[in-house]
């Protein structure tokens, strides 16, 4: 019995062992660059965007987000698309860090991810400007005046209007019905439609999720490792 729990023990660790993956992060908008549009390309719908130094943990600056009234607004960029938002299998979620002033009087606000792309594979033909909103959000309300850091919107379920459920690596893609080329990211603040919120937004990170290189290896020894262990363990 000893022997048994022995083997299956060691089979399970060389097995999570091998399917360990680290995350590659890409900076993706750091605000230095302040253009027509605002910085990084970012502009303001139904919102003011502007480059600020508060709150910057990347070099210099930073996005300031700043909203009065209004229930959905966004900070959208046209005129900037980090290619890794047209490199399937893409990506699997977005890192920021976020500088609070004051905290949010309102009962709820929420900032979340939308991705805009083109369909240009469609049946009927091209289709522009197809939006896909991410179920995930990161609360402001509730957080006391501070730097938060590495917060995390996952990229797994959209809510639609476009192809809800799936996530963004099953959108975004070469396929005959995929969105092939993004043309738009957007940070969006849900929130009381009465009550002002402003954020500071940094350091905006696209990540995925990759095998370690010595996993492939590993993988390749699992199998010898759990015919041995099949042997030793009758």
């Amino acid at each position: 019995m000893r022997k048994w729990f022995v083997c299956i023990a060691l089979t399970t660790a060389m097995l999570s062992f091998a399917a360990t993956a680290r995350a590659v992060d890409v900076l993706a908008y750091s605000y230095e660059v302040n253009n027509l549009f605002g910085p990084d390309g970012f502009f303001g719908l139904g919102a003011t965007v502007t480059q600020d130094t508060i709150g910057a943990t990347h070099l210099q600056h930073s996005m300031k987000y700043d909203v009065g009234t209004g229930g959905f607004v966004g900070a959208r960029t046209e005129s900037v698309i980090p290619p890794e938002l047209n490199d399937p299998p893409g990506v699997d979620y977005v890192l920021f860090d976020m500088f609070v002033p004051a905290a949010y009087q309102g009962t709820f606000a929420d900032i979340g991810v939308t991705v805009f792309g083109h369909e240009l594979n469609a049946p009927g033909g091209p289709v522009f400007g197809q939006q896909v909103q991410f179920a995930d959000t990161e609360p402001i309300a509730g957080k006391a005046p501070g730097q938060y850091f590495d917060l995390k919107i996952l990229l797994n379920q959209s809510v639609g209007p476009y192809r809800s459920g799936e996530s963004f690596n099953q959108i975004f893609g070469p396929g005959p019905t995929d969105l092939t080329v993004a043309s738009a990211f957007q940070f969006y603040i849900s929130k009381n439609a009465d009550v002002p919120v402003t954020v500071y937004i940094d350091n905006v990170r696209l990540g995925t999720s990759v095998p370690e290189p010595a996993s492939f290896a590993l993988l390749g020894m699992v199998g010898a490792a759990l015919s041995m262990f099949r042997r030793r363990c009758r």
